[in-house]
């Protein structure tokens, strides 16, 4: 089109002058003849006018409209794709205005409303919980917001999001029935072992008093008997008086392990964190293997490398810690020695080094040594006494005390504890 008027414009200035003087000389008749330039170009230009009209109406008006009509067409389709998209959503979906007014809503959320009909219902009726929200602010803000609502016998977990430019919101359920039935389901297992765990632990509390008691008064009893008689009694009677203060220590030490464990597991336990000395605490417990240490042919030597032990940590815990290390070194070693050292290590920390010549372990059952109940040798005939809580006690008492515990063991060779404090 522009190229068009460029060569009319130039077409005029040709023949400008030429005209001028033709209009000058000419007559009426030579003014309408078509030698005449002016008339010439006028018509050339309607004519133009004419073809460009033309081609406007037929060629590029019906393009622009069937152009707009594919828009329209491609809109609507994109809009009917969109409602069957929500539509078929299994979950409900909402739109609605700044005054909390339902305006749209798929078959799923017109199942939420009963017999009414959703659209103008206030979205609060459907959805109670809604009243705490601000609406109209989450709008304005396009903000997004999630709440959990009980409709009926189903759960379900709605996002609310403000579409500020469009001046709605929309809010999108999703069906959480069977995860909150999941989520009660183990709320009631949690609570169930809650309250099984204070039921053993109240039965564990219980049989250790009604066993202790008795247990106390027997070790008691024993002892005064012991005493009062002659001091030559037979051997197979004095062996009785120890038999009789072994079991009874055996059952309390049994009872205190069980409690000990169940405190443990329970997050029950409470420490006491004090200073002390170790050296002290390791000659009181080896007082009570005294006999038992001479009745299996065994040597107990007690060595001293340094001159410092004191420690500030949880004494009963170290306490329980020596006292099952030195049990299973005496109780698993027949006719052979122990040895215990207390010494320093490089960086000045404290250990105690309790080396026996007993039967030793396997491989593979050191690889489980702290797991509770476990031993070598399980079910009633086995050989040795012992509930298999003993190393797996000690474990949990070093760990919270910062202690490492090293153990190595070969078997019918021996085993060597270490007990490092940090």
């Amino acid at each position: 089109m522009l190229i068009i008027i460029t060569l009319l414009l130039q077409y005029f200035r040709s023949f400008s002058d030429s005209s001028s003087v033709y209009l000058e000389k000419g007559t009426t008749d030579s003014f309408f003849s078509l030698n005449n330039p002016l008339l010439y170009s006028l018509l050339l230009l309607v004519v133009l006018i004419a073809v460009l009209t033309i081609f406007y109406k037929y060629v590029v008006r019906p393009m622009q409209k069937n152009f707009q009509a594919q828009q329209r067409d491609m809109k609507s389709k994109h809009t009917q794709l969109m409602a069957a998209f929500a539509e078929l959503d299994p979950d409900p979906v909402f739109r609605f205005d700044d005054e909390g007014r339902i305006i749209m809503t798929n078959s799923s959320g017109q199942k939420l409303c009963n017999d009414s009909y959703a659209v103008g219902m206030m979205l609060e009726k459907i959805i109670p919980q809604v009243k705490e929200v601000d609406l109209k602010k989450c709008i304005q803000d396009g903000s997004e917001i999630n709440l959990i609502s009980q409709i009926e016998n189903k759960y379900y977990m709605f996002t609310i999001r403000g579409i500020p430019e469009l001046g709605i919101g929309q809010i999108y359920g999703s069906d959480i029935t069977d995860l909150k039935k999941t989520q009660q389901n183990l709320i009631t297992a949690l609570n169930k072992a809650e309250e099984s765990e204070k039921l053993k632990s109240f039965f564990l509390a219980q049989m250790s008093h009604e066993i202790r008691s008795p247990l106390t008064a027997i070790m008691g009893f024993n002892l005064m008997i012991k005493d009062y008689l002659p001091k030559d009694v037979p051997e197979d009677l004095d062996y009785a008086f120890y038999a009789i203060d072994r079991s009874s220590r055996r059952l309390t030490r049994t009872i205190e392990k069980l409690l000990n464990m169940s405190q443990l597991q329970t997050g029950g336990y409470e420490m006491n964190i004090e200073k002390f000395d170790v050296a002290e605490l390791v000659k009181e417990i080896l007082t009570n293997y005294e006999e038992e240490a001479k009745l299996n042919d065994v040597e107990i030597t007690l060595e001293f490398k340094t001159d410092e032990f004191t420690v500030t940590k949880d004494k009963y815990a170290i306490h329980q810690i020596l006292s099952n290390i030195i049990d299973n070194a005496v109780k698993y070693t027949k006719k052979g020695t122990i040895s215990i050292q207390l010494d320093r290590n490089e960086n000045d920390n404290l250990f105690i080094y309790v080396k026996d010549s007993g039967i030793g372990m396997t491989d593979d059952f050191i690889a489980n040594l702290f797991v509770p109940f476990s031993q070598e040798v399980m079910g009633y005939n086995r050989p040795y006494d012992g509930t298999g809580l003993g190393l797996a006690l000690s474990k949990k008492y070093a760990d919270l005390n910062n202690i490492d515990l090293k153990i190595e063991s070969e078997k019918n060779l021996g085993t060597a504890v270490t007990i490092l404090f940090k």
